[in-house]
């Protein structure tokens, strides 16, 4: 009989690409696995999902803490998952749940959980979430990518998987392959910039990226620029109002991408957030990277992914505060100017890769599944 997994979150892009990695590592290991994506229905899981060929499942449920008054309803709407999870559960008979942080997570692995089924969850950041904080007293396995110093878990449940990233982007930073694009990217006549702000963009990014636009142009750097929906519009305005053409803006300045591969093995630097899937992708395929952490992030463990990165050597750290006393143009442009120091930056990157995360995580769900079909 094909194991049958559910894997569950939703959100953001940081929670649901190390689902959607370990789901492939899943794949590739046991072809006939049967998995269930469950997620939100407010995020962007379910598009994603579908790209990854898995069947998706949503659930109505919102975040709770900070919400005021709208709380309220928000928890009747998490009560009303658990128990959707919990139908859809006794229909699939899942051999594990696994999930990887947000609300839908929390509301179907507690479900498994209150079924008696093999659980677990995985971790990306080195301070967790609210749902994954409170899911560690029950699930049975915890995968982290970051040493839990805060102590937020039981130890014993605990193992360092590092955080999962997609096949394609673990295969830049194999040895050939990255000294050949090293040497392709040295042998370039024009510097690339990557700018990215997450799945869901960020405005203070893009409002950097269009303040460097003159100079950038006149230094005859290429873009690559993630906005987010929200901010398309305005940041492709901003590139033609700077001289770009339409069609080159339409190539140029995207609300999302999909293949994040090509986008690194493109890229001579990355000015981006700090997302522990970004730093995970950064680290994996040795790229450069000036960073700019999200400053209300929980617990603001975007500060500590950066510094990781930059103590490593594989990142410079700006703090967002900061951004307009520096003249971040020339600094970018240094950067990429100096070809030794970009090759070092990517050495100390690649010091922080786990390129075998995504298949530690799934020897877990595979050990889990063990337990329930002993």
């Amino acid at each position: 009989m094909a194991l049958r997994v559910i894997l569950t979150t939703g959100g953001t892009g940081g929670h649901i690409f190390p689902a959607l990695a370990v789901a492939e590592a899943l794949k590739k290991r046991l072809p006939d696995t049967e998995i269930l994506f469950i997620g939100g229905l407010y995020g962007p899981e379910s598009e994603l999902a579908a790209r990854a060929g898995l069947e998706f499942y949503g659930l109505a449920v919102r975040g709770m803490l900070g919400r005021g008054l709208r709380a309220l309803p928000a928890l009747g709407a998490m009560l009303k998952g658990i128990a959707q999870a919990r139908t859809l559960i006794r229909e699939r008979r899942p051999d594990v749940v696994m999930g990887f942080g947000g609300y839908a997570a929390f509301a179907t692995v507690f479900a498994a959980f209150t079924r008696g089924l093999p659980t677990g969850i995985h971790e990306q950041n080195a301070v967790p979430g609210a749902a994954n904080r409170l899911l560690g007293k029950v699930v049975r396995k915890i995968c982290l990518s970051l040493p839990d110093l805060g102590h937020a878990f039981p130890a014993a449940k605990c193992v360092m998987t590092g955080n999962p990233i997609r096949a394609d982007i673990a295969e830049l930073g194999k040895s050939g392959v990255r000294e050949a694009l090293l040497k392709k990217k040295a042998g370039r006549e024009r510097r690339h910039l990557l700018i990215m702000g997450g799945s869901q963009g960020a405005r203070a990014l893009n409002s950097l990226g269009i303040t460097m636009l003159a100079r950038l142009r006149d230094a005859g750097v290429d873009i690559l620029h993630q906005t987010g929906t929200k901010d398309l519009d305005r940041v492709r305005a901003a590139y033609r109002s700077h001289g770009y053409a339409t069609e080159d803006v339409e190539a140029m300045v995207l609300p999302f991408i999909h293949d994040m591969a090509a986008a690194y093995e493109w890229a001579d630097l990355a000015l981006c957030r700090a997302g522990a899937t970004s730093l995970a992708e950064l680290a994996a395929t040795g790229t450069p990277s000036v960073l700019v952490p999200f400053p209300y992030a929980a617990h603001d463990h975007q500060t500590g992914n950066a510094r990781a990165m930059r103590n490593a050597g594989g990142a410079l750290l700006v703090p967002e505060s900061e951004m307009e006393e520096l003249n971040m143009s020339e600094m970018i442009l240094s950067l990429l100017n100096d070809h030794e120091r970009l090759r070092m930056m990517s050495d100390g990157a690649l010091t922080l890769a786990r390129p075998q995360a995504a298949e530690s995580v799934a020897e877990e769900i595979l050990a889990l599944a063990r337990l329930r079909n002993a």
